[in-house]
């Protein structure tokens, strides 16, 4: 079904919040005598942006900081050049961990925009692809025709073979689904109704006709659809003729403007954001890459919106060119503002956070992350020897010197012979068993 609203955990409030949106912002149009669904796509398109502006502007601040801050992270580069073993590595990735934490840099800030915009973006596309489902003055235009269609003989075979002769694009698999009723008030007459709006709102003037000629045994369609055309045009009609629930396709019309459209804004909204360099080999590899996917991007909306209806193509096209707009405008302010007032107050604040994540014992996403990349702990929680420290000394030992009364034998390896002394009866994958197995090892003589 497309038209029945999404009733996903997540996807459903978020699809019903901005149908909600969306529909007062129809109605408020509507009752000023502006009825047109693509100005409605165009505000409503503005307002999810700004509404999303602060996230925006949280992590272009971190990356003016960070751009701010290069001479720092270069003098880490600098100092750690040419060394490619695994403890200057490490050490280089400690240092420059440091630096962003104690400006406040958080590395995670863009991905986790980018996942709150996510069901945003979605909940986007369920609403625009399904303005009727949404909006009630939109449905009322449809519902009189779905319900003439269902009490009519034969209704929903004439429907079927409609859709498959034209080849209408829905995410409607059976429409004889709901076909056990003719009454619309009941359940299944409702899912017939919904079934039927989502062709018919894919239908443009002339798939209109055609469907009026289809039911010509079965004048009360061919007469409200007559009676509703006008109407359906005017609200589903953009500039230059242009119909929203129609796909531009690769024909030379008017249409086309909008996945170029698309393709041109989201270009520029790619162009605009600053890459900067963080003094980590492997995160500025793995920011260039990034950036190379994003490029990528343009091509991808020109795509999407040359087969999509052309009213999801204004949303994609609005969209891009507001987030180019924005990202142009802070741009501006942060360069033209005294960096280093901002990021001493950064650093202030930053310094506040880490004096309470200390005294509350917790332990930030990235020093959980390095935790768990390097097996060690950090320095703020190295009061006693870890597990982890153990299995990487256990790791790190000469088998056949466990246990060993050589003389030759150093201090730091009987020490950790001692650490790990073999258990009678281990737990089973524990250190003690693992020392068992050294053991038996070293005892085989092999």
């Amino acid at each position: 079904m497309i038209l029945t609203q999404s009733n996903g955990i997540i996807m459903g409030p978020v699809s019903k919040l901005l149908g909600f949106v969306f529909n007062a912002i129809y109605t408020f149009f509507n009752g000023m005598g502006v009825e047109s669904i693509a100005l409605s796509i165009v505000i409503f398109t503005v307002f999810v942006r700004l509404l999303l502006f602060p996230l925006n502007l949280k992590t272009t601040k971190s990356s003016k900081i960070q751009q701010f801050l290069k001479p720092e992270f270069n003098k880490i580069t600098k100092k750690y050049k040419g060394k490619k073993d695994q403890e200057s590595m490490l050490a280089q990735q400690k240092e420059t961990r440091e630096l962003q934490e104690k400006y406040g840099i958080k590395m995670t800030q863009g991905c986790l925009t980018s996942l709150i915009q996510f069901p945003v973006f979605i909940g986007l596309y369920n609403v625009i692809q399904n303005v009727p489902a949404y909006v009630p003055k939109i449905r009322a235009l449809y519902e009189p025709i779905a319900k003439a269609i269902i009490s009519s003989e034969n209704g929903y075979k004439i429907m079927s073979q409609f859709i498959d002769s034209n080849k209408i694009p829905r995410l409607v698999t059976k429409l004889v689904e709901f076909a056990t009723s003719t009454d619309a008030s009941s359940e299944n007459g409702i899912q017939s109704i919904n079934s039927i709006i989502d062709v018919l709102y894919r239908c443009n003037d002339s798939l209109l006709n055609k469907l009026s000629e289809a039911f010509s045994s079965s004048p009360t369609v061919g007469s409200l659809i007559a009676g509703n055309s006008e109407k359906i045009a005017r609200v589903n009609t953009f500039i230059f003729g242009i119909n929203l629930s129609e796909a531009p396709g690769f024909k030379l019309t008017p249409a086309l403007v909008i996945p170029v459209a698309a393709f041109v804004c989201q270009l520029l909204s790619m162009l605009v954001v600053p890459m900067n360099e963080t003094g980590d080999p492997q995160q500025d590899a793995q920011m260039r890459t990034m950036r190379k996917t994003m490029l990528f991007m343009p091509v991808m909306s020109f795509i999407i919106t040359v087969s999509a209806p052309a009213g999801l193509g204004i949303y994609w096209a609005v969209s891009a060119f507001v987030g180019f707009l924005i990202t142009v405008c802070v741009n501006f302010y942060y360069d033209h503002i005294d960096m280093q007032k901002l990021v001493d107050k950064q650093a202030e604040k930053a310094a506040v956070n880490i004096q309470k994540r200390k005294a509350s014992g917790k332990k930030s996403l990235t020093e959980r992350f390095m935790e768990t990349a390097t097996g060690q702990p950090s320095e703020e929680s190295s009061g006693s020897v870890s597990k982890n420290q153990k299995l990487n000394k256990y790791s790190s030992m000469n088998l056949k010197n466990y246990g060993s009364s050589d003389s030759n034998t150093s201090d730091d390896d009987n020490e950790s012979s001692e650490e790990i002394k073999p258990s009678k009866n281990p737990k089973k994958g524990s250190l003690a068993d693992k020392a068992n197995a050294v053991k038996r090892f070293n005892d085989s003589g092999v």
